[in-house]
């Protein structure tokens, strides 16, 4: 490396402890709700400050004065709660995302079966003839790689490639992407509506399922907004029909992350039968609706976080 290049400023240097609670401080950001040392305590053993100061655009900055760009009412306990706030809310909506995965596994099985002229070895062939060929290369080396897998290498090993295997095997071994687009393959095969749409809500909940198992922050994301979101109308009529207003769906579906949790939490009342998955998904929402409302509480007067998760707990009211 150039010794020129080797001296150039990092745009984001790396900074102590210490160093990171000085720059909060010069942001506005207060030390009320917990001491600097408590402070100084969570950013070295509970998280670090990249995943934690990006609650910050929860906040409205100062414009104009000696305190322009500086955060507004926002202290260090409002940072913490939020990521407090943020684990619950991905350890709630993982288990949702393999409800769902399980349920529409259930279903497409379930239709072969009472399909006449399938024999579940055909749709797999007719899948994998269908793909492009960089597709379908991907799709054999997905499944090539599970050939030493403790869990599923046995399924390889017998059935060699995807085309051989019968379509409940081929599940097995397909991650949710791939299995969404043998939904969606399917759904097309049988000139299902309702599939389609369930694949599009499948697409959506593998988002949600990636960020929950990447431990990806997913509330401070909650203010963005797109003009590229699109919403799927089964979506769009649950949302009417669970009393959202036209104006407010309209917002809060432009935005990404809110449109992919909501329409996982449509999917997973729609696909996941009554019983022990439903139930526990009842709970965990029910949990997740009180660790939404302390938040509300401590921060009244942020309308972003307001707006926010109380469109998730009206959702969480209607739904579970």
């Amino acid at each position: 490396m150039p010794e020129e290049q080797q001296k150039q400023p990092h745009p984001k240097p790396l900074l102590t402890v210490a160093e990171q609670l000085a720059h909060l401080e010069s942001k506005g950001v207060t030390f009320d709700l917990c001491t600097r040392q408590e402070a100084a305590a969570y950013l070295s053993g509970r998280t670090y400050y990249f995943k934690l100061a990006s609650y910050r655009t929860l906040f409205e900055k100062r414009s104009g004065g000696p305190r322009d760009g500086q955060y507004v009412n926002l202290d260090f306990g409002h940072l913490r709660v939020l990521a407090s706030f943020d684990r619950d809310l991905r350890y709630a909506l993982l288990p949702l995302t393999l409800d769902v995965e399980h349920a529409a596994r259930t279903k497409l099985v379930k239709t072969v079966t009472e399909i006449e002229g399938e024999d579940g070895y055909s749709i797999s062939r007719d899948y994998m003839s269908s793909l492009s060929h960089n597709e379908r290369r991907r799709r054999e080396g997905e499944v090539a790689m599970l050939a030493k897998d403790a869990f599923c290498g046995d399924l390889v090993r017998k059935y060699g490639e995807p085309s051989k295997a019968p379509v409940w095997v081929l599940m097995e071994l397909f991650s949710f992407g791939s299995f969404a687009s043998l939904y969606l393959f399917c759904a097309d095969r049988w000139g299902d509506s309702a599939m389609r749409d369930e694949h599009y809500m499948l697409r959506q909940a593998q988002f949600v399922r990636n960020a929950c198992a990447h431990s990806s922050n997913m509330a401070n994301g909650f203010a963005d907004q797109s003009s590229n979101v699109g919403t799927n109308a089964m979506v769009e009529k649950a949302l009417a029909k669970a009393n959202i207003s036209h104006r407010v769906r309209t917002s809060k579906m432009r935005n990404p992350r809110l449109k992919q949790i909501a329409t996982l939490l449509y999917l997973h009342s729609r696909l996941v039968p009554a019983g022990s998955g439903r139930a526990r998904a009842i709970n965990d929402m029910a949990e997740l609706q009180r660790s939404a409302k302390s938040i509300l509480a401590l921060l009244p007067n942020n309308d972003k976080v307001q707006s926010s998760l109380g469109f998730l707990s009206k959702l969480i009211d209607s739904w579970f």
